[in-house]
């Protein structure tokens, strides 16, 4: 007898948006954003938006001070796109996706040789190419899947609920439910949630139940990453 599925996965396709952004003159970008969302009020609110950042001398604070206007202007930054390191490691602090050079699949390279005896992690230092996207509220005993990406949430997540990614995940709402980042390995994956209320994390397999959530972390923007192996909760 044939066994049944207990789960399906969907894929779902949600407009998203790229923001180029040519210069750190963040004065200037946030004139240009402001008219931006207030000319194109019915296709920018709530966006979800790629910035794309090719100025070399755009900086960490740069970034913090850009996506705090999108975010006054009703878009959400989701990730960025860029070549430059320092931006790298802050969107990754701050729960965003990291994108590659392009959405298109390039040429591709010969792997390196490891000297390492271990097996290489498939999905281990992996730049995901397009998050999937959630907009609505995750209800309770429901479960959602980002199969080979990272997963952005958009709406509440509920007691029961289950979010997994292969890569990270990004909650802008309150999350009541179980999160589930990494689940094939990835240990550089990381979780943030705008008002933490979880019931349980987990990394790759590292995993905290909450029966209770302790004060200094319920209702708090939240980050988890993985530190030596072991759950590290900072308040971001």
């Amino acid at each position: 007898m044939k066994k049944a599925n207990l789960i399906e996965v969907k894929t779902q396709t949600e407009a998203l948006y790229t923001l180029r952004v040519l210069t750190n003159n963040t004065d200037d970008l946030l004139t240009e954003i402001a008219d931006l969302a207030s000319n194109n009020k019915k296709q920018f609110q709530h966006a979800p938006v790629i910035l794309e950042i090719e100025n070399k001398h755009f900086q960490a604070n740069e970034l913090a001070v850009l996506i705090e206007i999108l975010t006054q202007n009703d878009m959400v930054a989701v990730g960025i796109r860029s070549q430059k390191q320092e931006l790298i490691d802050f969107a990754k602090f701050s729960g965003l996706a990291v994108f590659g050079k392009s959405l298109t699949p390039s040429k591709s390279k010969k792997p390196k040789k490891t000297t390492n005896d271990e097996p290489p992690n498939p999905h281990q230092d992996k730049v995901y190419q397009a998050p999937k996207i959630v907009a609505n509220k995750v209800y309770s005993s429901a479960q959602v899947v980002a199969m080979d990406s990272d997963l952005v949430l958009l709406g509440k997540v509920k007691s029961d609920a289950e979010v997994m990614s292969y890569g990270s995940i990004s909650a802008y709402k309150e999350v009541q439910g179980k999160v589930f980042a990494g689940i094939y390995g990835d240990e550089k994956a990381t979780i943030f949630i705008h008002s933490f209320n979880v019931q349980l994390v987990s990394i790759a397999g590292v995993y905290k139940k909450f029966d209770v959530v302790p004060t200094k972390l319920y209702a708090r923007s939240v980050m988890v990453d993985l530190n030596e192996g072991k759950l590290r909760f900072q308040i971001v």
